[in-house]
């Protein structure tokens, strides 16, 4: 640093000076140097000093001055004739015009070799033109001066992404969250990449989040459960998490821990829910000797139970018996005629999307629907079966056929809704609903397809107050809240509709 009378000349380091593209000394006003430390050196009041510096200081003004510190009047000088070029680059990014930022920016590189800045920014222009070869270069000819900058890793794991290069990708990524641990666009690129999963310890709480080893899930999570006692009911949340997830291995582990919990005093649907997840998982994971051997063990315990059946004929299935699985099907459907996972291994065809042979199916399936009125499963199937047909007023008649079986189950008319929702027929759902006196208690999806129907209609008071309503629900998965949240800042963001 040296005294220039109402000016001081200050060095910067190095790599900082490259990293934002100033001249590694600075003029600074005497009475700003001591605000620096907190204020911190911007680029415009940069400029501004250097050019005021250059035109109205007695060094500035000196022509011995300049000649003994020529080399650094040319940084200065340099510094100021870039940003016009500065400009043009950031206007053409802007619009996302990266030709124009590309021209503009290699002028720059030109003018100042130093000027790193002005190189990373060219290597992002670069990746946005697909020009991954251009950027990668222009990424590790600036590398010794960004090392340790979690985005600049980011951004070059990013062009190795785009170049199938998935082990150099990987390698920055690291690097990335070595030097900044939550940097969410590495760990989001490191789940692309398969090396860790997303898991919420609680479901229901959004601060739980944290990012696992993909092939140490299970460990992890064996570890957080050990860590203090636990209940059924604890267990079973966790299980139909993962169940949804596909993590067949945890939701395994989940449903023993859920039967080992339960103990004797076990409620009964409690029970009957962890011990056909612990088998549904065990065929899912192939264990299917396993599988089948505790299916036929809880069909002798719990003979009554349409879910038990269902699961021992998959399992004969997939076993190479299934000649033996329509035994058990019907046995299920003898236990609850309104069994939909029985119902469907019954009347409908392996691939469900098949319009003929769904449509060949109806006949025996309405035939079943007759001969169990009181069946509201039974119904509900046939009504799908009709959707896929396209007979679509026949499907919504026997939904709401089906919810009046059955009108507390709120699965059930969620279905009914949202399909309601897909025909546009807004103003019956809203009816339906004003018949439900306790709908705030009722399923999340009841409440979704409320919401959605007064946004359709044009009532965002009463579909914003429906949505923060879900959004507020600490009961409810956190990725349902954050849909909700979502739908409605588009509300707020989203300007109503002229009618």
């Amino acid at each position: 640093m040296s005294d220039q009378g109402e000016w001081m000349l200050i060095g910067l380091d190095e790599n900082t000076a490259r990293r934002q593209g100033i001249p590694a000394r600075m003029p600074v006003p005497r009475g700003e140097f001591e605000g620096l430390a907190d204020k911190g050196l911007g680029i415009d009041a940069a400029r501004r000093w250097i050019k005021d510096f250059l035109t109205n200081s007695e060094p500035g003004k000196s022509g011995a001055w300049r000649k003994q510190n020529s080399t650094l009047v040319s940084q200065l000088e340099a510094f100021l004739d870039k940003a016009p070029v500065w400009e043009r680059a950031q206007k053409a990014f802007g619009e996302r015009d990266y030709e124009k930022a590309i021209s503009a920016l290699k002028r720059i590189v030109t003018m100042d070799p130093e000027d790193h800045a002005a190189r990373l920014n060219l290597a992002s222009a670069q990746a946005n033109m697909g020009d991954y070869p251009a950027a990668l270069k222009s990424f590790q000819a600036i590398r010794k001066t960004f090392q340790g900058d979690a985005d600049y890793h980011v951004a070059v794991g990013q062009v190795h992404l785009a170049m199938q290069k998935k082990d150099a990708a990987l390698d920055e990524m690291v690097l990335a969250l070595e030097a900044k641990p939550d940097c969410q666009p590495a760990l989001d690129a490191m789940v692309q990449l398969g090396v860790l999963v997303p898991i919420y310890e609680n479901p229901r709480d959004a601060a739980s989040l944290v990012y696992v080893r993909s092939d140490a899930v299970l460990d992890y999570l064996t570890g957080q459960w050990d860590a203090a006692p636990r209940d059924a009911a604890f267990y079973l949340e966790q299980l139909a998490y993962h169940e949804r997830e596909l993590r067949h291995d945890v939701a395994l582990a989940a449903a023993e821990r859920a039967v080992a919990a339960a103990g004797e005093g076990a409620r009964v649907e409690h029970a009957q829910r962890a011990q056909l997840a612990r088998i549904a998982a065990l065929r899912a994971l192939g264990r299917v000797d396993e599988a089948l051997a505790a299916a036929e063990a809880h069909v002798k315990e719990a003979a009554s139970s349409s879910g038990a059946w269902v699961e021992l004929a998959k399992c004969l299935a997939q076993a190479g018996r299934a000649e033996e699985a329509p035994a058990a099907i019907e046995r299920a459907l003898e236990r609850d005629p309104g069994d939909l996972a029985a119902l469907s291994l019954r009347f409908w065809p392996s691939d469900p999307a098949d319009i003929q042979k769904v449509n060949d199916a109806i006949p025996a399936l309405a035939a079943f629907v007759a001969a169990h009125p009181e069946s509201a499963g039974a119904r509900r199937s046939l009504a799908r079966a009709e959707l896929v047909a396209g007979r679509i007023d026949d499907a919504l008649a026997g939904f709401a056929a089906a919810v009046a079986l059955a009108p507390e189950d709120d699965d059930l008319r969620a279905e009914y809704w949202s399909e309601l929702g897909k025909q546009q027929r807004y103003p019956e759902i809203i009816a339906d609903a004003a018949k439900l006196t306790d709908l705030a208690k009722r399923d999340w999806k009841l409440r979704w397809n409320e919401a959605e129907a007064y946004a359709a209609l044009g009532k965002n008071i009463e579909a914003r107050a429906a949505f923060s309503a879900i959004n507020f629900d600490e009961s409810l998965h956190v990725d349902v809240r954050r849909r909700a949240k979502r739908a409605v800042k588009t509300m707020d963001e989203t300007p109503p509709v002229a009618t």
